[in-house]
């Protein structure tokens, strides 16, 4: 998969509306059971950007981006404003907010992964980031790795 390492103008995706979509087909049976498949093994993001469009300069900058990425011939980096951190969008970030390993005195990357829980299910998000370093409780420090695709 072709990838650009760019991010869409911030200021157009902080009004857009969309987020998470699964492909999940649901056959009804004759029995009136279900059955269930899911196509994808990770959810996809769909926004629709019109909404952050306020200027004909926004509308401009959005055209740019399309054509400098081949219309969607390369991936990029959209930042969703509603779950862009690890903790509730409300809240204020910290070390703790999610598990990314248990340290064995010689490991030193971990894979930066958000997880996503309800009741007894969870599901683990890698995070798709650049090398980023974050500060830890004292004395602990370690380096966010890219884990996989955009």
């Amino acid at each position: 998969m072709a990838f650009h390492e760019v991010r869409f103008p911030e200021n157009i995706s902080r009004g857009a509306r969309g987020g998470p979509e699964r492909r999940t087909q649901v056959v009804e049976l004759g029995s009136g059971d279900e059955e269930r498949n899911a196509s994808w093994a990770d959810s996809r993001r769909r926004y629709d950007v019109s909404y952050g469009i306020r200027r004909a300069d926004d509308l401009a900058a959005v055209v740019a981006f399309f054509e400098a990425r081949g219309g969607r011939l390369h991936g990029f980096r959209f930042k969703d404003w509603a779950d862009w951190k690890s903790c509730l969008p409300s809240g204020t970030p910290a070390a703790t907010d999610q598990l990314l390993g248990t340290g064995d005195g010689s490991t030193t990357d971990f894979a930066l992964v958000k997880h996503y829980a309800s009741g007894a299910q969870s599901w683990p998000r890698p995070r798709p980031c650049s090398p980023a370093s974050m500060a830890m409780p004292p004395r602990v420090s370690m380096t966010a790795q890219r884990t996989s695709g955009p």
